[in-house]
């Protein structure tokens, strides 16, 4: 697949698309299995909770009972090498003794609500970028608000920017609020704790009337999301607090923080901005490996190119989401504990960067790869300036079934060469208490994205 921008898709090929009985499904997935089974057919995914399961409770497994089917390990890896991402094969030979990959039976769990289908369908047919482009670099940085419906972009990419689209903003509910632990972590295995509560609203994924009206979700075309992240500790950044929200026709972070010792709000520019450090993560994450990789700046730095493969991805990792688990459980010298993560054999989009002339970067060439039952990132590698992988990531995604929606439940990104690892995002059952889990049921305060709001949230 090309990165030259086309138009949208024929009727002939809309028509592939459907909720049922169709050649793809309605985000564009395959919906047939794979020639030896190993990868079933999609047939909705998951369509109620589990029994059991209480809004506000914690997420029980609707798999527990699949048995691991075999391991992959630095000893054997060469077998399934066509299955495994370049950062995986690297991850078992530097870790021959820790890190490997557990596979379960694939579950392709995928489901959404029924507006989230009929919209993306309508999608393949109507949406389509800005023209005139914006200006160079822009052709596909901008998105017509009017010819879009809340779903996914276009699912059925011809260029390895509709691609992108897809993964950025794919669609994982209309609003959330959450408390994560995270963790920068030492090649010896000690760490250094923070917890943080973000706070999201995903315009991009609402309809219009269900949009705040407030200035910042309206204006460069409307919003695609906003979200804001609060500091709770350790106690020297706790009211640290910022908030943004990223557009249709920019995807460049429009971002304010409040400072607790400075008693202000500042506009923020370098917060989201391509590969400046994210915060909280000691320098160890850019900002846009968010969610694997994202879009993120006002221009395309990158040229893109999109490949359906097959690949063991973490996935169903309801595991590792359940009470009684500690850092202590979790935090291995160079990466997450293997035996907490759920590896399943699914198709994925293999989204490849390389960098344009004339533009720099931490890492010129990467690669995210997106589940194709949601778009959601599971991995990503990311490469040096001498073409090196340095950086090796994982999103352990799981269905949230009372939206329903496929997100990150927690992330880790591993350096290759300093053996440091963080996870910036995610683990919010460490400390036992449900109320801290993602909560999808009571939109935040909209003003947390704006200065004012900031100033209130952010008090100390």
């Amino acid at each position: 697949m090309s990165a030259t921008a086309v138009a949208k898709v024929s009727p002939e090929e809309a028509a592939k698309l459907g909720i049922e009985g169709t050649e793809l499904t309605p985000l564009g997935a395959i919906r047939a299995g794979n020639a030896d089974g190993s990868i079933p057919a999609w047939d909705g995914g998951i369509k109620t909770p589990p029994a059991g399961y209480v809004q506000g409770g914690w997420y029980i497994d609707p798999y527990a009972d699949d048995q691991v089917l075999f391991t992959i390990t630095a000893q054997n890896h060469e077998q399934y090498a066509d299955k495994l991402s370049p950062g995986q094969i690297a991850m078992l030979k530097k870790y021959p003794d820790s890190y490997k990959l557990n596979v379960y039976p694939s579950r392709r769990s995928a489901s959404y609500p029924k507006e989230v289908y009929e919209n993306s369908i309508w999608n393949a047919s109507n949406t389509e970028f800005c023209s005139p482009t914006l200006g160079p670099n822009r052709e596909e940085r901008c998105v017509k608000r009017e010819v879009y419906r809340p779903g996914i972009f276009f699912p059925i990419p011809k260029t390895g920017g509709e691609a992108m689209w897809n993964h950025t903003f794919y669609w994982f509910g209309k609003y959330y609020t959450v408390t994560h632990t995270g963790f920068n972590a030492f090649p010896n295995g000690t760490y250094a704790e923070f917890r943080t509560t973000e706070r999201w609203i995903v315009p991009s994924s609402m309809n219009l009337d269900e949009v705040p009206k407030n200035d910042v979700y309206r204006r460069n075309g409307g919003a695609a999301w906003c979200f804001s992240q609060e500091t709770l500790a350790p106690p020297r950044g706790a009211g640290l607090i910022f908030g943004g929200c990223n557009y249709f026709e920019t995807s460049d972070f429009d971002a304010y923080l409040y400072v607790p010792g400075q008693r202000r709000v500042r506009k923020a520019p370098e917060l989201g901005f391509y590969d400046s450090p994210s915060s909280n993560s000691d320098g160890l994450r850019t900002a846009d490996s968010k969610h694997m990789g994202a879009m993120t700046g006002d221009e395309e730095w990158y040229v893109w190119t999109a490949e359906r493969k097959e690949m063991f991805v973490p996935y169903n990792n309801y595991k590792m989401a359940q009470p009684g688990i500690t850092l202590k459980d979790i935090v291995r010298p160079g990466h997450v504990n293997s035996d907490l993560i759920r590896y399943e054999l699914h198709r994925v989009w293999a989204l490849e960067g390389k960098i344009k002339p004339g533009f720099r970067h931490l890492s010129p060439h990467r690669v995210t790869y997106a589940d194709e039952d949601s778009w959601a990132g599971v991995a990503a590698d990311m490469y040096d300036a001498k073409d090196n992988l340095w950086r090796v990531s994982e999103g352990y995604v799981l269905n949230y079934y009372d939206v329903p929606a496929m997100h990150h439940f927690a992330d880790d990104h591993a350096d290759l060469i300093n053996g440091r690892h963080a996870s910036n995002a995610g683990w919010p059952n460490i400390g036992d208490n449900p109320a801290n889990l993602i909560n999808y049921h009571v939109m935040p305060d909209p003003d947390v994205n704006t200065p004012a709001g900031l100033r209130k949230y952010g008090m100390r």
